[in-house]
């Protein structure tokens, strides 16, 4: 893939992200002003759930991803492809059935019985648009990926305003939103991937073969992802039964503000796992090396706006000003989280390290499950259970690349050390001043990191001009 190739498929990604940011922005901001608390929790709820419809396919996308991950599109079988989806409708229809079952013997609150439904009925939607969004990934039309990316949250965007306009204010216009947004969208993945699609699907024998090889290779990389998941996901689910809807609601707004940097970093790693499938493996320690110093210094340069927004937010949404202080532990989660998703993670998806990957969530969510039991269990203490998710994703990121230098044969810890007492300095100014006065503080300590830096931004300078 020539280097102008590279940085289209970048910008289609990185422009339908930005449409993304702006309105996950416009969402947090005029979504909990315009519900009311309790309403904006269900929704908050509800989003959770539905965060990991994702894996009601049990590696069978995933196994795809990375079986034909750096192939064409014309290389694809029609044959084949109709079959394996075929196959993941039927199974989405088995699990909505089993999840009714579930919920009717073990939700014993009728509001989360409700959201819980609600949220897994669209599973057979959200797993046809992951599939065709992968299949969009893996053959590089990073175009097509885009538009489905762009199109669904500009449809949500006014299917709530709509309403919101309207005065239906309730959760369940925002679930009839969401479904609306959805089933758009699957008729146009469906339209995108229509040379895949053909009434001769196989034998149930070889669709249910060529799935077994898919789940075979797919499972470790998804529970590996909902490990990971499940590393934020244990103590936001320990805080919805440990308090009640508007308390997590409160938290999850908060949250949410802090990951909005993530979005920019998903439409670059889009981009970059097919290209690092192609690569020279000599050539990866060095490129790891150059893309991790550029991320350390711009993400640490956004660490700057934190209270500007923090302040904004507050006069904008006083119902959650109590809360948004949360804002100082969780902003440098994005960091942590940056780098597992851009770097690490899909470092070692390239090397077909997926065992690995599960064995450092599964170590992560151990010491998480421990530590939300005694914040919330024994303690009993929001601010403490809270303040564990910094320390789980940085402990999860720290591990990760640990083994990940081994693999590559570098010598980080230097580096490692120097970000970590970046975002303790961040947290702790933050914490204690909570004034104008933090971010001058914070923003010399940033000046003095460029400065120990200046030769590794120098050699970046240079790579970028040639």
């Amino acid at each position: 893939m020539s280097f102008r190739q590279i940085i289209k498929n970048v910008s289609y990604s990185f422009g339908a992200n930005i449409v993304s940011l702006v309105v996950s922005v416009l969402m947090v901001m005029f979504v909990p002003k315009l519900l009311l608390v309790e309403d904006y929790g269900k929704w908050q709820l509800f989003l959770f759930y539905f965060s990991y419809l994702g894996f009601l396919h049990f590696g069978w996308e995933d196994g795809i991803y990375l079986r034909y991950a750096g192939k064409s599109y014309n290389e694809l079988s029609p044959r084949v492809f109709s079959g394996q989806f075929l196959g993941i409708i039927v199974l989405q229809l088995i699990m909505i059935s089993l999840a009714l079952l579930f919920a009717k013997f073990f939700i014993t609150d009728s509001i989360k019985e409700t959201i819980f439904l609600c949220a897994v009925s669209l599973s057979i939607f959200v797993n046809f648009n992951t599939g065709c969004n992968f299949i969009m990934q893996i053959t590089n039309r990073i175009k097509d990926y885009a538009r489905l990316i762009l199109s669904e949250r500009i449809l949500l965007l006014i299917f709530v305003f709509s309403f919101l306009c309207m005065g239906f204010n309730q959760f369940e216009y925002m679930y009839i939103s969401k479904l609306g947004s959805l089933c758009i969208i699957s008729i146009l993945s469906f339209y995108l991937c229509r040379q895949l699609w053909t009434t001769d699907i196989g034998s149930p024998h070889e669709i249910l073969h060529e799935a077994g090889l898919n789940i075979e290779v797919g499972i470790k990389l998804m529970f590996a992802n909902i490990a990971s998941m499940l590393l934020i996901g244990i103590v936001r689910y320990g805080i919805s039964i440990g308090w009640d809807v508007s308390t997590f609601g409160k938290v999850s707004l908060t949250l949410g503000v802090s990951n909005f940097l993530m979005i920019f970093i998903n439409s670059v790693s889009v981009v970059f796992f097919p290209i690092l499938k192609r690569m020279d493996k000599e050539r990866l320690p060095e490129i790891y090396v150059q893309i991790r110093s550029i991320l350390a210094c711009v993400l640490f340069g956004m660490l700057m706006v934190y209270y500007p927004l923090k302040e904004m937010l507050s006069w904008w949404l006083p119902q959650y000003a109590d809360s948004l202080i949360y804002m100082s532990v969780l902003f440098p989660v994005c960091l942590f989280e940056s780098k597992v998703g851009l770097l690490i993670n899909t470092y070692l998806k390239s090397l077909r390290k997926e065992a690995l990957m599960l064995k450092i969530n599964l170590i992560s969510l151990g010491v998480a499950a421990i530590i939300t039991f005694f914040t919330i269990e024994v303690l009993h203490d929001l601010n403490a259970a809270v303040f564990s998710i910094i320390l789980l994703y940085a402990f999860r990121c720290e591990l990760a690349e640990h083994y990940l230098a081994n693999i590559l044969d570098l010598q980080l810890k230097k580096d490692i050390f120097i970000e970590l007492l970046m975002v303790a300095g961040f947290i702790c100014s933050s914490v204690i001043l909570d004034s104008w006065l933090s971010t001058l503080l914070y923003a010399g300590a940033y000046g003095v990191y460029l400065l120990v830096n200046k030769s590794k931004i120098s050699e970046i300078r240079g790579l970028l001009r040639q």
